[in-house]
């Protein structure tokens, strides 16, 4: 079976991100609010557990299913057929995917009609519920938000470093970890909303890099919405302000289909600011917590490193791969695409499992360990009897904790 060397990797990767004018990015998804732990400290001897503050898309389905189920009978046989039409369609029935279902629904109703079981009426009242329901899970109460979490490590890191071009992030959460982890470390972001009473969303200052602010803001930009989004009907028409979290969750926006161009402006204006990204020369986009789920951000990945090679994308995965996943079919025909998984990836094109070429020495051994999860001992004090022959391991920055703090050990490298 073929082998990468995980040190080659992880030096590789710091040598990108060292590169203080490259333009750099950062795509982050569920994965990385899951990795926020509010499990209680087990008792001596027992292993850590792990209980996500804000749960994935799994628990976010199984939460809104009960909601859904408990409007009632006929509600619940329409979600039952909702998933039925995700499988027939080959795709999995997550909340995103019954969401996206439900509103193409609505739309295409006509008066006296009835899909799913439903009329109109009601499919906007189940559209309500998932919302509100999404809405309250990923706002949870700031008093149960640990004191510290792998957010506060990225925001710490990003405050470190100095960069010639701006750091931009994307993120599919509709959480505000990400923002409250910079207003802490006082790190200045913009988000695309102008105004200091109500912001609102101002799309064109996302196509004009001199509206935009330099190097010394962080740029975010959320794909798929978030809970401080409120849709305002003026005189003057509809718009978007971002105010306090809201528990309707109008602004959820995880399909493609929206329902007006209000709506529609923040989701395209920050596709298309991807795009823009990801087809500028030498882009690298680090990604971390996306488990490429969402077939429009996909087709705008593959297409920007299908058209320009110099475009650099890392995807760290959490969880084990195998040559048979389609992200790892993906990587094999596109050697700008590396994947790292716990137990192997795609580098350059191959696919291999991790084993160090040599056993990590004392200089590379502060920031290997972080990264990489050896069996094989590092050198005391030059004693060769203290190296292990087993030269396997783990990967672990698909693991958002994990990557944070890799970041935080080169951080005086990047200054």
């Amino acid at each position: 079976m073929s082998t990468h060397d995980p040190r080659q990797v992880i030096e590789d990767l710091r040598n990108h991100l060292a590169m203080h004018d490259r333009r750099l990015s950062f795509l982050f998804g569920a994965g990385t609010s899951i990795a926020v732990n509010i499990a209680s400290t087990p008792p001596a001897g027992e292993k850590p557990k792990h209980k996500a503050l804000i749960p994935g898309i799994d628990g976010l389905t199984e939460i809104c299913l009960k909601a859904v189920c408990d409007m009632g009978e006929c509600q619940a046989n329409a979600w039952d057929k909702l998933v039925s039409q995700c499988k027939d369609d080959k795709c999995y029935a997550n909340v995103e995917q019954i969401l996206s279902r439900v509103r193409i629904k609505i739309d295409a109703i006509g008066e006296g009609e009835i899909l799913v079981g439903l009329d109109r009426k009601k499919l906007i009242e189940i559209e309500k519920m998932i919302c509100s329901t999404i809405a309250k899970t990923v706002s949870p109460d700031e008093k149960t938000i640990p004191e510290h979490t792998p957010h506060d490590d990225f925001a710490s890191w990003v405050k470190k470093i100095n960069r010639i071009v701006p750091i931009e992030i994307f993120t599919t959460n509709y959480d505000l970890l990400l923002e409250m982890a910079f207003e802490m470390a006082r790190v200045p972001v913009f988000d695309g909303f102008v105004g200091t009473h109500r912001p609102f969303f101002y799309p064109e200052c996302l196509d004009d890099e001199d509206q935009l602010p330099k190097s010394n803001w962080i740029r975010l930009w959320k794909l798929h919405g978030s809970v401080n989004w409120v849709l305002e009907n003026r005189p003057e028409g509809k718009r978007i302000v971002r105010s306090i979290p809201t528990e309707s969750g109008e602004l959820i926006l995880p399909s493609h289909r929206k329902y007006d161009e209000s709506r529609k402006q923040p989701y395209v204006g920050y596709i298309d600011r991807l795009s823009q990204i990801l087809n500028s020369e030498h882009a690298l986009l680090i990604i971390c917590g996306y488990s490429f789920s969402d077939d429009h951000i996909n087709a705008i990945l593959y297409g920007a490193m299908d058209n320009r090679k110099t475009t650099n994308i890392y995807a760290m995965q959490l969880m084990d791969l195998n040559e048979k996943d389609e992200l790892v079919q993906a990587a094999l025909r596109r050697p700008n695409l590396t994947v790292i998984g716990p137990n192997g990836g795609v580098i350059s094109g191959m696919w291999g499992i991790w084993q160090l070429s040599q056993p990590v020495d004392k200089k590379t051994y502060s920031f290997m360990d972080t990264a990489f999860d050896s069996n094989a001992l590092p050198e005391d004090k030059g004693s060769p009897a203290a190296v292990s022959n087993d030269l396997r391991g783990m990967m672990r920055i698909g693991d958002f904790n994990w990557f944070c703090r890799f970041l935080n050990s080169m951080g005086a490298d990047l200054q």
